[in-house]
């Protein structure tokens, strides 16, 4: 192969420090053991064997790369859409001018893509990466400028690229998924734009596989006979003028690839190194994927194929990957669409391990099937009159259990703030609307005791409760909200107009004087360890602080602070956290 150095295969990855060598050598194969239990829990669930086909092998996947059974659930889900230009348009082999690149850059910064519509459906970030559009962008939220060159030569004439430039758009992809992980993605997809880009897959995915012009050349945006023959000719002579030598991952990469290919090559690198799950969307990402295998062939073990493109080189790819597609409906848009529309399977895979009875739960929990319920940990965040509380009851009534007449169960309401006094009507009014919201069902519980109600297997009657009926250990508890528990808390510990020392910092006075913020830790560490242990299902709602003006007086930024760190530890341990905005509710894990 003409574009490739003489001591390539020596090291792959470039100088021994480089970034992209250090990401090869961080990749490891699938945890087996991880994997072993996964399997045995698969077949211990209330279901028979392998009833759920290929979503148990993508469970059993997820373990193995976590190295954890059940695995972390796979959210939130970062996309990251890399953008290009390509020199072989100029041979007819798109319908399209290449300009519409750099306007659907805009269209997904705008949020008015195919793909900004599933991805806020799905709850996924969107980050457009500009590494090779050959126009200038101008700067924009939600755009990374990290352009290699622009746009890449014609590959059916000389090589793509330079071995360095194919580097560095690789390296490219490994610092963005790295950066998305660092935000805390537990899952990453892949998505691309680039007019003409599936000239350059077609002839990757043939440099691997051996399959020939015809067999991995396919009509992309919908071309008709005459420009398919053109662009099969084309890839054809690209072929026949490199001799693309796959032991040589590189070189084919620079030879024949984009510079959204490269990138995404390295992204997918980035993701197995991190030991996060990676859905790839199109025939783009079939086509680093084998790139990136041939770098590292265990990364193939944090690779999920979201769907299978109408694109014959796509499959052909899967093929070689030995990968199973999780959606096959025809698609060919490309921009990570179809990676977005298979989260939600890659998600229930994790679930399921997760929440799904074994049967001997079943069995021991009888008839009335105890033994089987699953606690979760729901935390609803937003400001004054964001809908919060709205939102966490809806949720809460999900979470009961339904009775034989098809009517939701009991919840038990945990009220934390003061009774409605008629010095206060404001105050009161705000009780009496959220009283009239409630089911009649429900049971009412004004106390500030939280811990020992996620303790206690039936917390019995409690003083102050509404409801005549005593509430049990299976209703799932509404605890509204978080703040008014703290503010008693912080009152009842003195901290208020008073200096506040640090948890570890001696009591400020006699041995009789409790120092409030010892006395405070204490009650957060107890509720957030009662939190974290729970064997019930429990929502929590709390205000979302710090956005706004700093408060003037110093208990007011004590209590902001306060709240912030206890939120910030509530939702570390929950198993799903809501934010509302203008009524809008939006899942952060």
């Amino acid at each position: 192969m003409g574009s490739a150095s003489s001591d390539s295969s020596a090291n792959p990855g470039g100088t021994a420090g480089s970034l992209l060598s250090r990401t090869l050598r961080a990749v490891r194969p699938p945890d087996a053991d991880a994997v072993a239990r996964a399997r045995a829990r698969q077949d211990a669930l209330a279901k028979p064997r392998g009833a759920l086909g290929a979503v148990e092998d993508l469970g059993a996947q997820l373990a193995g790369l976590a190295g954890t059974c059940p695995p972390p659930l796979p959210e939130p889900a970062g996309l990251a859409v890399f953008a290009g230009d390509h020199g072989v348009h100029r041979q007819g082999v798109s319908p399209w001018p290449q300009e519409i690149t750099a306007a659907m850059v805009s269209t997904f910064l705008s949020g008015g893509a195919v793909v900004n519509a599933l991805a806020r459906q799905a709850g996924a970030w969107v980050l457009v990466v500009d590494v090779g559009v050959e126009a200038d962008l101008p700067p924009a939220p939600g755009l990374l400028d990290r352009k290699v060159r622009a746009g890449t030569d014609d590959l059916s004439e000389r090589p793509a690229m330079s071995r360095d430039e194919a580097v560095a758009a690789v390296e490219v992809g490994i610092e963005v998924a790295a950066d998305l992980v660092a935000r805390g993605c537990r899952c990453l997809l892949t998505g691309d734009m680039g007019i003409a880009n599936t000239t350059p897959a077609a002839a990757l995915v043939a440099a691997f596989t051996g399959g020939t012009p015809e067999q991995v050349t396919g009509r992309g945006t919908g071309i008709d006979d005459a420009t398919w023959a053109t662009k099969v000719a084309v890839v054809g002579r690209a072929l026949e003028l490199h001799r693309p030598d796959p032991a040589d991952p590189l070189g084919v990469l620079a030879a024949l690839g984009g510079l959204e290919h490269a990138a995404t090559v390295g992204f997918l690198l980035g993701a197995a190194a991190a030991r996060v799950p990676v859905v790839l969307d199109g025939i783009a990402a079939g086509a680093a994927a084998l790139v990136a295998r041939a770098l590292a062939p265990e990364a193939v073990g944090a690779f999920v194929a979201g769907h299978v493109s109408a694109e014959p080189a796509a499959r052909r790819a899967l093929t070689a990957l030995g990968l199973r597609p999780v959606l096959d409906l025809d698609l060919r848009l490309g921009e990570g669409s179809g990676a977005v529309l298979a989260l939600p399977v890659v998600r229930a895979a994790a679930v399921v391990l997760t929440e799904v009875a074994t049967l001997d739960e079943v069995a021991a929990g009888g008839a009335a099937g105890q033994g089987a319920r699953r606690p979760r940990r729901i935390l609803v965040l937003g400001g004054a009159r964001s809908g919060k509380s709205t939102t966490a009851e809806r949720l809460a009534g999900q979470a009961a259990q339904v009775g034989p007449d098809g009517q939701a169960g009991p919840v038990t309401y945990l009220a934390t703030g003061p009774r409605p006094t008629a010095d206060d009507p404001e105050w009161a009014e705000r009780v009496r609307t959220h009283r009239e919201r409630r089911p009649p069902y429900w049971t009412t519980v004004e106390t500030a005791d939280l811990v020992a109600h996620l303790k206690a297997d039936d917390p019995g009657r409690t003083e102050g409760t509404e409801s005549t009926e005593s509430p049990d250990s299976t209703e799932p508890l509404l605890i509204d909200c978080l703040s008014t528990w703290l503010t008693r808390v912080m009152d009842e510990a003195g901290c208020f107009g008073t200096e506040h020392h640090s948890p570890g910092a001696p009591p400020g006075g006699t041995d009789n004087v409790r120092d409030p913020a010892a006395v405070l830790a204490a009650e957060v560490d107890a509720l957030v360890a009662a939190w974290e242990s729970t064997n019930r299902t429990v929502v929590a709602v709390s205000n979302e602080v710090g956005g706004g003006v700093v408060p003037a007086t110093t208990s007011g930024r004590l209590f902001r602070d306060e709240l912030g760190v206890l939120n910030a530890r509530i939702a570390a341990a929950s198993d799903e956290v809501w934010l509302l905005t203008a009524g809008i509710p939006q899942r952060l894990r």
